[in-house]
């Protein structure tokens, strides 16, 4: 740490003095609550997509060059990272799961230090404000000068580097700018070719297009003619096998009986194959009931298991304020308690006259009174004298036995003052440990409802995971149970056809005749169209032949424009490889710079805010001087509670940035089809 770091944080340990010290009471649970965060180890970060080779590369030179990226290749790109998108959507998921976790955590943090906070408030009227010494404060003094000069001293280094960076910078720039106005040519005469490309294959597609048309005409052309050909042949053919086909309707009669035969014994397999497929699709369904009905049940525990631990969350903070409310009592009904047992010990030492002892001289004297009338002599001035005395002691007793009654009232009323106050502290202890007791016994019922609620949410993912399988398996069933029932119909059609058939066929024979007939003047038909097929056939092959010389001079066109594209894109790759050259050593340079002007800034503030609180500081020293003789004891402070406490908030707010950077990474890579973006 350096001396300007060190100089932070003996300020802000400067500004926890006064309320650590009225924090030790919690300062005990800091260690533990850091401790247990601090263990608790987050979901590991999947790295991200690396490279950008084949299609990616595409991709990236686009959002590169263009800001944008074009639909059909983000498509492209994702169909071919399919399995990586997959990935690193499952990674996102854990992200997110870790940043609620943090902000859970977060946000538990942040309720210690507001009661670490509401405790201070309590206590700060209650003790004196003064909780350093003035060699303590005269120390801090010394520190801060110290760490001052220090931070001078980094800060002109720092400014030095910096001018180095920028003299590094500045050459590169330029020489940079120079090759991108180079590249910006090279584009604009690429963009001149491929418009003249795009003409050029555009007036090849219309010729290809026209020649596919000509080839077309003449396929179907040269098509009639031998179908013509072929039909004349057939025609022939059939003649001859006329006459063989009574013979051949018989054939077909006895293979139509054996089929029918064949079809009928096949049908009740068919049709047992379809009930038991019935039955497994029922089966199927109820399955699929079953595990929806454990997924409600599984969603509505996890949805009480939320509210209990919302619930509880809430009313922890009530607690910790009613506490300190309490405990602010308590000391308020202490200080009571002490100024009344003083006023009853006051009251036992306020000094009363010793009746007792008034009494022996009175006793005394009425026996020298006695002794001088029983006698009857001595001088009637002695009698008259202890008579006085007597009558002086009486009024002496008197006044004794009364004082010592309203002593004795005061002190009974005192102390029934005491045994009150004692009661109602009494009572107030009583709710303290009533509330903190609540506050425990809701502390240890939320670890065990979050653990509950992740096994059901676990439960809900099984679940689910098992109704999609059931219901999987209800598809498949009801597949079954469609194609059996759709080969017991078939096989019913097959039965039904052939006995339609049956009958028909028996009259095929006669037809057989009356076809040959028929079939003599479809042959001479047939040879009478073909000379006008075989002339249309010529005038097809005759275009077929002009659009092909077309074709293949637009052909040679688009090779010439296709070969000073390539040479365009060389040069184009070329310039683009030394800008991202020059780029590469720009980086680094860029970023130190950027790391520096951070680094002189923090400098320049973090020293404003030290000098400010060494003038803030000299100020209390001399206050503090004065204060210091009014002391009458000094508190044991924990000046780290809060500053503990703040930097496992910061700790987790650091981690929770993390959590979001990596989660806005994915999203752009996903966006990018699986790409990484430079």
């Amino acid at each position: 740490m350096s001396d300007l770091s060190k100089l932070s944080v003996l300020v802000a340990a400067q500004s926890t003095v006064r309320s650590g010290a009225r924090r030790a009471g919690k300062g005990i649970l800091v260690p533990v609550m850091v401790a247990g965060i601090l263990a608790a180890g987050g979901p590991a970060l999947a790295s991200s997509p690396t490279g950008t080779t084949g299609i990616c590369n595409g991709v990236v030179n686009q959002l590169s060059h263009r800001g944008e990226v074009q639909p059909n290749l983000v498509k492209a790109a994702a169909r071919q990272n399919a399995e990586q998108i997959a990935t690193l959507t499952a990674e996102r998921a854990a992200l997110v799961t870790r940043q609620e976790e943090l902000s859970a955590q977060v946000k538990a943090a942040e309720t210690e230090i507001a009661a670490l906070d509401a405790a201070e408030a309590t206590l700060v009227g209650q003790i004196d404000t003064v909780t350093m010494s003035l060699a303590k404060l005269e120390a801090d003094q010394a520190t801060l000068t110290a760490a001052i000069a220090t931070a001078n001293t980094e800060l002109t280094t720092l400014q030095g580097q910096r001018t180095t960076l920028v003299n590094q910078i500045t050459p590169l720039q330029t020489q940079k700018a120079n090759t991108e106005t180079e590249l910006t040519g090279l584009e604009g005469q690429k963009a001149t070719a491929v418009l003249s490309l795009a003409t050029t294959e555009g007036d090849l597609a219309s010729a290809k297009t026209r020649l596919q048309t000509a080839t077309a005409a003449a396929t179907v052309a040269q098509t009639k003619v031998n179908a013509h050909l072929t039909a004349i042949e057939r025609a022939t053919q059939d003649l001859a096998v006329l006459v063989t086909q009574g013979d051949a309707a018989q054939s077909l009669v006895d293979d139509a009986e054996g089929k029918l035969s064949e079809a009928r014994a096949a049908l009740p397999g068919l049709e047992a194959t379809a009930k038991t497929a019935d039955t497994n699709a029922a089966t199927a369904t109820a399955a699929v009931l079953e595990a929806e009905e454990d997924l409600r049940l599984a969603e509505q525990s996890v949805t009480t298991l939320t509210q209990q631990i919302g619930t509880i969350a809430a009313r922890l903070p009530v607690l910790q304020t009613e506490i300190g409310g309490l405990q602010g009592d308590i000391a308020t009904k202490n200080i009571e308690i002490i100024a009344k047992k003083q006023e009853i010990a006051a009251a036992t030492a306020a000094p009363v006259a010793d009746a007792t002892a008034l009494r022996e001289q009175l006793a005394d004297l009425e026996y020298q009174l006695a002794d001088i009338r029983g006698n009857g002599s001595g001088p009637q001035a002695r009698r008259a004298a202890l008579q006085v005395q007597i009558d002086e002691l009486n009024d002496e007793i008197l006044a004794a036995e009364q004082a010592a009654k309203t002593k004795t009232a005061l002190i009974t009323a005192l102390n029934g003052d005491l045994t009150v106050l004692q009661g109602q502290l009494t009572t107030l202890n009583s709710q303290l440990s009533a509330k903190q007791q609540e506050s425990s016994n809701l502390q240890q019922q939320l670890p065990g409802l979050q653990t509950s609620l992740a096994g059901a949410n676990a439960l809900v993912i099984s679940v689910t995971g098992a109704l999609t399988d059931a219901k999987a398996a209800q598809t498949a069933a009801h597949t079954a149970q469609t194609d059996a029932n759709d080969a017991v119909t078939a096989k019913k059609a097959e039965i039904g056809a052939l006995e339609a058939a049956l009958p028909g066929l028996t009259g095929d024979l006669t037809a057989a005749m009356a076809e040959i007939t028929e079939k003599q003047g479809e042959l001479k038909a047939l040879e009478d169209a073909l000379p006008g097929l075989q002339a249309t056939l010529a005038a097809a092959d005759t275009l077929v032949t002009t659009e092909t010389a077309e074709v293949t001079r637009l052909d040679g066109e688009v090779a010439k424009l296709v070969a000073t594209l390539e040479t365009l894109n060389t040069s184009i790759t070329a310039a683009e490889k030394a800008i991202l050259a020059l780029q590469n050593q720009l980086t680094p340079l860029q970023t130190s710079l950027t790391t520096l002007t951070q680094q002189i800034s923090d400098k320049n503030a973090a020293l404003t805010t030290a000098k400010s609180d060494l003038s803030a500081l000299d100020a209390k020293i001399v206050t503090e001087s004065a204060a210091l003789r009014t002391l009458e004891s000094t508190k044991k402070v924990n000046r780290d509670a809060v500053a503990a406490q703040k930097a496992i908030v910061a700790g987790l707010q650091s981690q929770y940035k993390t959590v979001l950077d990596r989660i806005a990474g994915i999203d752009g890579t996903i966006a990018l089809g699986g790409c990484v973006a430079p």
